[in-house]
């Protein structure tokens, strides 16, 4: 496996504070600096600028709380990202996304899916197959989120297909004991 450890007392003093920075900001609202960041450190300026559009997309984005989590699941499915999933899961049920969607997701099931998620869906999908959106899911995705949602979508579409292979691509783990993601 590739896993990528980084030890923060053996960082430079600059590496140091880009990471004790990091580590504030995320734990100002309640999120870990841990998994695919400690990874990440290991190249300190690149892990900051990642986690500034992370933290836009999560805590200052356009999408409801639900849209961004359904969005999150659909890429950890669809990449096989078990980390992603299981840290995110309870967040989607927390933002109030019912679990017959995200069982739906976790099952890949073809049933049909409530509101705002039907809306949502055709966006991830072309995006997670690196696909024009069809205008008509555009226009969809437009009007019941803006623009700014909509471009969202592609985005963090986009966002956790990149942190999916930095799970996968350096071995980062759910932490033991979590229930098995897929």
């Amino acid at each position: 496996m590739a896993s990528l450890p980084f030890d923060p007392d053996k960082a430079s003093p600059a590496d140091r504070a880009i990471y004790e920075r990091l580590k504030a900001h995320r734990a100002a609202v309640g999120a870990p600096f841990t998994g695919p960041y400690l990874a990440l450190m290991n190249h300190p300026v690149l892990a900051e600028k990642i986690e500034a559009l992370g933290y836009l997309l999560k805590f200052e984005g356009a999408l409801p709380r639900e849209v961004y989590q359904f969005v999150v699941l659909s890429v950890a499915r669809a990449c096989g990202a078990a980390f992603e999933w299981i840290d995110h899961v309870e967040h989607a049920r927390a933002a109030g996304m019912p679990n017959d969607v995200i069982e739906g997701i976790r099952t890949e099931s073809d049933t049909p899916l409530p509101e705002p998620y039907q809306t949502a869906a055709p966006v991830v999908r072309a995006a997670l197959r690196w696909q024009d959106v069809p205008e008509d899911a555009q226009a969809a995705a437009i009007a019941k989120f803006g623009t700014k949602g909509f471009v969202e979508l592609v985005v963090v579409t986009g966002f956790y297909q990149m942190f999916s292979a930095i799970n996968e691509g350096f071995a980062v783990k759910p932490p033991a004991g979590s229930t098995p993601a897929f």
